[in-house]
């Protein structure tokens, strides 16, 4: 809608900051809220200029504050904190603007700010408190009957709130600014009262998730403050806050450094309260290694902490006693208070010099005095001359000049080679071509999010290509000296990074290499052009020309890591695992419709599996090859020529997700691919080997996990999710849990298993961010150890991360021909879900060949096949075949059924040249394969129907074969319930559930049922614990019992150490009782990976409960000496002990086959008298001990 000339008059009149015409206009009935083509308001063109006097007087016309009409979602609080100007953003959150509101990218006000350089603004909104939130405390409450907090004090009592100097002679300025704050000295009080009550309301927010530890602190500093004026026996408040400034103020001699205000600063950290706040242990941090009167001062790393940068660093000109910014030596608040100071000095001297008392005093004394006298005044006259020559120098033209004298002159001059002259013109040109886009954005009025785009996505393909060059030179080291590389980062590994059932292939590696230049015909020919190009071909009409236009090599060979060998699996076959490495320099060029793309810098890993079945009598030995990969391989690369065009991150990443989908329908399992060796060997049956089993993976929940998300107020929770994968292209992921650091899913997945022999179920835990997501551990359970055993519920302690526990529970199904499995599953599900369906069975679908497509109608052409296999929601689809009326699909399908009597199977022939035109279609009840003597159809021809007309002589030929789970010893729900010693987990698992229900989530009746607190502690089934009891050599030690679990898992080579709880500790606190907590390493070659347990609060019996893990070898572990020490939580600065207790544990009896439970006696700290235990494996069973 077009606007009047009285609507763009008062847009342009606010855009150019005259008021008189504002006001003008305004007095003629103008709307206020007008918006121009692009959506702003008066308001909002004013507050981007930084016309603060024109905000003010729009505002007081009722100006919408909150107004987003604009394109790009734009308010009024984001233009004024683009404009730098924090008083106009002050006047805006005054006005009641929101902080959280985004924009249409999803920005804050404050991060429109902090991208734009504009600090100030950024702390002005982050530490702004509204003066509605304050007036709260003005009301009476219940029996009351007036309110916590004076209403004359609302005023100041907001600036001492909202300043982001933190320096305390700042803060003595605003309290004597205000009298209303002290007058009566009865105001201060119900200040106080008023910070303690905002420090627990800040802080309950814990509870919730949302803590504002920020605002915490600062009250808590304030309040000190003030409480430093209330101990003053007096109600000059003035005089008090006076004799304080010169306190803060006073230097050492030496340095000048401010020793009592470093105190002060200290002291009030030390004495904040909550000390599980995270804000304060950062400032603890930073602040204990520092030594007393030494940089950086407590109120710098105060300031930087809160602020979240420096503040005494932003501007040079700054009060040198309050650190108030545009002040050139002292603010005008220090000079009053300096003024009366200086009078007190004057008349303090006249007294000392005068003629009284010369007379009754001590000549020396009269000396020293007049010597005094003169030292201070010549120190103030070199001061004022110090600052009017500073003064002068910053206002002179010449400031590039001084600033030229401050660098100090390169050794060699810039340009004085060539190297250094080609250098700077790249720079200039780079700078320039930025200067030039932004001018021509500006130019053409583009909005500012395109900017913000351009530049997020080249710092993006900045940092990937730098992740993606460090990859491919460490993997080009490992090609060209593996040897050399791992021997010169030896200290950068693990100690448990080994190898025991890998073997090296080093003489395969010398043959590959030798053979490679020699191999570069073959695959051209084999690979890319007899399979690779008609596959390609045929996924779309778009790709129907596409060819290789180069396909180069390179002389750098693929890499064999090393092969594991099987061969008591199966009589006549041989299996090996092989890991595969490729960091060539391989460069290939395609070309499509004319336009040439090239990829180069290939980058490959991945585990291969190798079956050479059958074996047979005469040579060669073995009849085939059967090949694929246990899981999606991993696979990068560097696009050249057209392809840069598409080289940005969401393009990007949707093209390898395509060709991981192309090679994963290839040879990932279940599907694979077989050589045959001999030529009368009938090979089908090897394409479609039947699995072993599958696998059931709860994932129940988690604690103590990495704080990952961090924001304006310092360290804060994480939004986790997991990813679990097993054998194949499987991945699932569980939903995410916001703002936590203990969530709880409940939720289940299921995993086909082709060999269960070398693989495991593997567990990654990530921090969802609308970027990449932070990752926070991985954990790995081995699948042979499930086999043949009931469910396993067990706390895996997340690697490569400093903390963090998951609570999973995984069993394993077996597979079954028997009709009567299926009620024995079916009721196996129904004790633990009654809701949501789990799996009874597997189908397992193999489609060998269509015969006899017809063309399409609309081309006239052959068709590019695929098909489409369909069971209710699950879908899979097979590899497109290019111009082919009997393509030989030869894929595999599994897919798992909850209820296979009534499901039914759907496979669907398409045509992808004819837009997924679908040619014909099969339907079968999964129960006629169910009712059929061994639960199988083999290699048989069915018709496929037409879907608009019936199709002559078109069929497909299916092997079809079903298996039913088969649990290995379920136990019963009172069972399961039985064994549940600990009723506070079950409990908890129970009430902390989310109401919502996830498709896959597990009822709460199962979590409370799997949850075994024990297995904690104990490893496996199959291990024999025992309890011990108390060592009679220690029973008299003064220092207390700690209660350990010790144990060795072999299958996952880790050892288990439990801190269960300590009882009758020393008490190191005068008056309180101790907070307790554990720390424990391994000594020699763990003394890096210093684990520890939570602090509790107030006890000398904690209970921890606490599972720590380290990875390695049986030898190895048996190798350390397990080192314990119980410390007292104390504050900073505090003078108790902080060390309860000790032990050191001789590892070398450790037994793989027990797990001990015992009570061990503390030593005293720091001494040798208790010498060296060792693990207790003692025969009896006390119980009645523990």
């Amino acid at each position: 809608m077009a606007l009047d000339t009285g609507e763009k008059t008062i847009i342009d009149y606010a855009t150019e900051g005259s008021f008189e015409d504002v006001e003008r206009v305004l007095k003629n009935h103008v709307p206020v809220d007008v918006h121009d083509e692009h959506g702003m308001t008066p308001l909002q063109h004013a507050a981007f200029k930084g016309h603060a006097n024109i905000c003010s007087l729009l505002l007081a016309h009722d100006a919408d504050v909150n107004d987003h009409e604009h394109d790009q979602g734009y308010t009024a609080l984001m233009f004024g904190a683009l404009s730098g100007n924090s008083e106009v953003v002050r006047i805006l959150l005054e006005a009641g603007a929101k902080t959280h509101q985004t924009n249409r990218i999803g920005r804050t006000a404050a991060q429109l700010a902090a991208f734009t350089g504009q600090k100030q603004c950024v702390d002005t909104i982050n530490n702004y408190v509204t003066l509605e939130d304050l007036k709260y405390y003005t009301i009476p409450q219940g029996q009351e009957t007036e309110g916590k907090l004076p209403e004359s004090c609302v005023q100041g009592f907001q600036r001492l709130l909202i300043t982001i100097n933190f320096n305390p002679v700042h803060l003595l300025n605003i309290i004597c600014k205000y009298s209303e704050l002290y007058q009566p000295k009865s105001n201060l009080k119900r200040i106080s009262n008023t910070l303690s009550l905002i420090i627990e309301r800040s802080l309950d927010a814990f509870h919730t998730n949302e803590p504002n530890d920020t605002l915490a602190i600062k009250s808590h500093y304030i309040k000190t403050l003030i409480d430093v004026l209330l101990e003053k026996d007096t109600d000059d408040i003035e005089k008090t806050c006076n004799e304080l400034h010169k306190k803060f103020v006073h230097g050492n001699e030496n340095n000048n450094f401010r020793m009592y205000e470093e105190k002060f600063i200290r002291e009030t950290i030390r004495n904040f309260p909550y000390k599980q706040c995270p804000l304060l242990q950062q400032l603890v941090r930073l602040i204990a290694p520092i030594p007393l009167g030494q940089n950086p001062s407590a109120l710098s790393v105060l300031t930087t902490t809160l602020n979240g940068r420096a503040f005494e660093d932003e501007a040079p000109n700054r009060c040198d006693a309050c650190g108030q910014l545009n002040a050139t030596r002292r603010c005008t608040a220090c000079k009053s208070i300096s003024s009366i100071m200086e009078n007190f000095v004057s008349n303090l001297a006249n007294k000392l010099t005068g003629t009284t008392f010369q007379k009754n005093t001590d000549k020396k004394l009269s000396n020293s005095a007049e010597k005094l006298s003169n030292s201070a005044e010549k120190l103030s006259n070199s001061a004022e001359q110090l600052s009017n020559s500073a003064e002068q120098l910053s206002n002179s033209n010449d400031s590039n000049s001084f600033r030229k004298i401050q660098i100090p002159q390169a050794k060699i001059g810039l340009g004085s080679t060539e190297g250094d002259l080609i250098s700077m013109i790249k720079r200039y040109l780079e700078i320039v071509g930025l200067v030039l886009i932004v001018w021509i954005f500006g130019y053409f009025q583009f909005s500012v999010s395109w900017i913000l785009l351009i530049v997020f996505i080249y710092l993006f393909r900045k940092r990937q290509r730098a992740q993606f060059k460090e990859r491919h030179k460490m993997l080009n080291e490992m090609n060209n000296n593996e040897e050399q590389y791992i021997r010169a980062r030896l200290d950068e590994l693990p100690s448990w990074v080994f190898f025991p059932d890998v073997e090296r292939a080093e003489w395969l590696n010398r043959i590959i290499k030798q053979v490679w230049p020699y191999a570069n015909k073959y695959l051209d020919k084999a690979v890319f052009h007899d399979v690779m190009i008609p596959m390609i071909r045929g996924t779309s009409v778009a790709l129907s020309d596409f060819s290789f236009q180069k396909l180069d090599l390179g002389e750098i060979p693929p890499r064999i890591g090393g092969v594991k060998v099987y061969t008591d699996n199966v009589r006549d076959q041989v299996m090996m695992d092989i890991e595969v490495f490729y960091a060539g320099d391989a460069h290939v060029k395609v070309k499509v419709k004319g336009i040439v793309c090239g990829i180069k810098d290939i980058q490959f890993v991945g585990h291969l599996r190798i079956i050479l079945s059958p074996l047979i009598n005469t040579i060669p030995l073995v009849g085939a090859v059967t090949y694929f990969f246990l899981r999606n391989p991993s696979l990068d690369f560097k696009l050249t020529d057209a392809g840069t065009l598409i080289d940005i991150p969401a393009l990007n990443d949707l093209m390898l997700v395509q060709i991981n989908d192309i090679l994963a329908s290839m040879m990932v399992l279940p599907n694979r691919q077989v050589f045959p060796l001999v030529s009368d060997l009938q090979i089908g049956y090897l394409r479609w080997s039947n699995p072993q089993g599958v696998i059931r993976v709860i994932v129940i929940k988690a604690k103590d996990i990495v704080q990952a998300d961090i924001n304006l107020l310092g360290k804060g929770k994480s939004d986790p999710f997991v990813k679990v994968k097993a054998q194949g292209n499987v991945e699932y992921k569980t939903k995410t849990i916001n703002n936590t650091t203990s969530p709880q899913w409940n939720e289940v997945f299921e995993f086909v298993i082709e060999q269960y022999e070398s693989d495991a179920v593997e567990f990654e835990m990530y921090d969802e961010d609308p970027g990449k997501d932070d990752f926070l551990g991985r954990a790995q359970y081995p699948i042979n150890t499930l086999v043949g055993k009931e469910a396993v519920n067990t706390w895996l302690t997340l690697q490569d991360v400093k903390r963090g526990s998951l609570n999973v529970s995984l069993q394993y199904f077996s597979l079954s021909t028997q009709k009567s499995a299926l009620e024995n599953i079916e009721k196996n599900n129904s004790q633990i879900m009654q809701q949501n369906k789990l799996s009874t069975a597997l189908l397992v679908i193999f489609i060998d060949r269509c015969i006899n497509l017809p063309s399409s109608k609309r081309t006239r052409r052959e068709p590019n096949p695929f098909c489409r296999i369909k069971v209710d929601s699950i879908e899979r689809k097979t590899q497109t075949f290019d111009s082919q009326t009997n393509p030989s699909f030869e894929h595999v399908s599994h897919i798992l059924c909850s209820n296979p009597i009534q499901q039914q199977l759907i496979i669907e022939v398409c045509d992808a040249r004819s837009n997924n035109e679908i040619i014909g279609i099969f339907q079968l009840p999964i129960k006629q394969i169910f009712d059929t003597d061994s639960m199988s159809i083999d290699s048989q021809t069915f018709p496929l129907k037409g879907v608009s007309e019936p199709l002559d002589n078109v069929s497909i030929v299916l092997h079809l074969s079903l298996h039913i789970l088969s649990p290995g010893r379920p136990r019963s729900l009172s069972q399961l319930s039985a064994t549940n010693t600990d009723q506070d987990i079950t409990k908890d698992s129970l009430t902390r559930a989310s109401p919502k229900r996830h498709s896959s989530d597990v009822q709460q009746q199962l979590v409370s049922s799997v949850l075994n607190p024990e297995s904690k502690s104990i490893t496996s089934s199959n291990s024999k614990t025992r309890l011990i009891s108390d060592d009679p050599d220690l029973k008299s030690t003064p220092y207390g019992m700690i209660k350990l679990g010790i144990s060795y898992a072999a299958s996952r080579k880790s050892l288990s150490v439990t801190i269960h709880a300590c009882k009758n500790l020393i008490n190191v606190h005068r008056s309180n009782l101790p907070d307790p907590y554990v720390r424990v390493h391994l000594m020699p070659d763990f003394k890096k990976d210093v684990k520890k347990t939570k602090s509790i609060h107030d006890t000398i019996n904690p209970v921890y409960d606490d599972v720590f893990e380290w990875s390695a070898s049986l030898v190895e572990i048996r190798r350390q000496h397990l080192y314990i020490d119980v410390k007292n939580n104390s504050p900073l600065f505090a003078n108790e002990k902080t060390r309860m207790g000790e032990i050191e544990i001789d590892l070398s009896n450790l037994d793989p086959e027990n797990t001990s439970i015992a009570w061990y006696a503390l030593q005293e700290p720091n001494t040798s008298a208790g010498g060296i235990m060792k693990i207790k494996y003692d025969a009896h069973d006390l119980t009645t001990h523990l």
